[in-house]
């Protein structure tokens, strides 16, 4: 299949290299209703023109171009050039040949490391498939390429964001423009919008799940560090989950917020005279809407479930108004020593809840490294005390409300993990050991 030709290969690096070069002036804030693009029997909603894209149809094929200026954060002048390769009438099987004729648009990115790749399929049903590139040379300016390509039955598009000397906030900007491009992506008539909406036969558990999962993994100091995370899962009758607690216990407004913390749900097997033995998972895997599927052994052990090989307890809501009488810590720390250099982080959270409804927090933090320079050791440290804070709070499910003295309003996720005890909190996903 013959994806692009090379002149426009060609046209595409000359967009992209006159973009650095140019002058930069400063980019308009966005705020406008998104445009919606078509291409033969495909559409897509552009970025806001304010934000400082331009879009330019080819007759082989259509490109959105941005300049980013020099700030402090992104240190040079840099530019980020989107690329709409498609739709094409092509059987199913030619994907993975586009895919990678794509890829090779831009020359020497094939034999660039792929630093993130997804698989899987959008809500549509189309399959999709993901990869990132970095960091490649072009024309002596530092790029990474970003090609996520699409397929239903028969028709096939691709997208490919190429990022010149960007970091930071800029990156962070160019990607997220690219990302809800391709999740607007509607490649059939017939295809819905981005969202997770569970279908008939989904769903089937309601409540707030947790398992213990502990190991070792490796830290930025080339050391080791054990964990023990008493990690979530909410699952809701409809079909949706979620494996981060919502703060304000609204899940589906977390999804529709956070959709990487989520997905949707369905219990396999069973019939007239046997139980479900299956749950499928489809979670969102990254932000181009990517749902990848994992159906694991699933059984009901009283109120609490037992999915693969990990046990996971009901935790149940604390009542309205539940008071707390204590103080609770939160401890990190990570460090590690190389042939070179030695280095390590440390971080202490204190809560204290009063059962008259009072709260204090207080905390630190403190960091240190060492380097072997040409024979010299260099070292450094530092650390820091956190503000102490007061307020009232107040408990009502599974959430957290802390009202400072300074008339501020916090909302955080909170659980027991050990039913009946609370020698230990979860809040927002830390652990919380209450001290004696």
């Amino acid at each position: 299949m013959t994806v692009h030709p090379p002149s426009s290969q060609r046209r595409f690096l000359r967009y992209a290299a006159a973009l650095v070069l140019a002058s930069s002036g400063a980019i308009a804030p966005t705020g406008a209703a998104a445009e919606t693009m078509t291409i033969g029997s495909m559409s897509f909603d552009l970025p806001d023109a304010r934000s400082g894209w331009k879009a330019q149809r080819l007759k082989d094929g259509f490109i959105l171009q941005k300049e980013f200026p020099k700030t402090e954060d992104n240190r040079r002048k840099g530019a980020a050039v989107i690329q709409v390769v498609g739709p094409f009438a092509d059987p199913p099987g030619s994907f993975d040949k586009g895919f990678d004729t794509v890829v090779g648009l831009i020359k020497g990115m094939p034999a660039e490391d792929v630093t993130t790749k997804s698989n899987g399929t959008t809500i549509n049903g189309h399959r999709i498939r993901h990869e990132y590139r970095c960091c490649g040379r072009l024309n002596e300016l530092s790029a990474g390429q970003r090609v996520v390509g699409l397929a239903s039955q028969g028709k096939q598009a691709f997208f490919a964001l190429l990022d010149l000397q960007l970091r930071g906030d800029a990156q962070d900007s160019a990607e997220a423009d690219f990302a809800a491009l391709v999740r607007s992506l509607k490649l059939e008539e017939s295809d819905r919008p981005f969202e997770l909406v569970p279908k008939a036969g989904d769903g089937g558990l309601d409540g707030v799940y947790t398992h213990l999962e502990t190991g070792l993994r490796p830290n930025a100091f080339g050391g080791v560090d054990f964990y023990s995370d008493s990690n979530v899962t909410v699952f809701d009758p409809s079909g949706l989950f979620t494996t981060e607690m919502p703060a304000d216990g609204d899940l589906s407004a977390h999804c529709r917020e956070k959709p990487r913390d989520c997905g949707i749900y369905a219990l396999k097997g069973g019939g007239l005279f046997s139980l479900e033995n299956e749950i499928e998972m489809r979670a969102v895997d990254d932000d181009f809407g990517t749902l990848a599927a994992e159906t694991k052994p699933f059984k009901r052990s009283g109120k609490d479930l037992v999915i693969g090989e990990a046990d996971y307890a009901l935790v149940p809501p604390f009542p309205e108004g539940t008071p707390f009488e204590g103080r609770w810590r939160s401890f990190f720390a990570s460090s590690g020593t190389t042939a070179t250099s030695s280095g390590g982080v440390s971080s202490e959270r204190i809560v204290t809840l009063g059962r008259d409804g009072s709260f204090r927090r207080t905390g630190s933090t403190g960091v240190m490294s060492s380097n072997e320079i040409g024979g010299s050791r260099v070292g450094f440290a530092s650390g820091g005390e956190r503000p102490a804070e007061s307020g009232r709070y107040r408990v009502k499910n599974y959430t957290l409300e802390l009202v400072g003295d300074d008339g501020t309003t916090e909302r955080h996720s909170i659980f027991a993990p050990d039913k009946g005890s609370d020698s230990l909190l979860v809040i927002d996903g830390s652990n919380y050991l209450k001290q004696e």
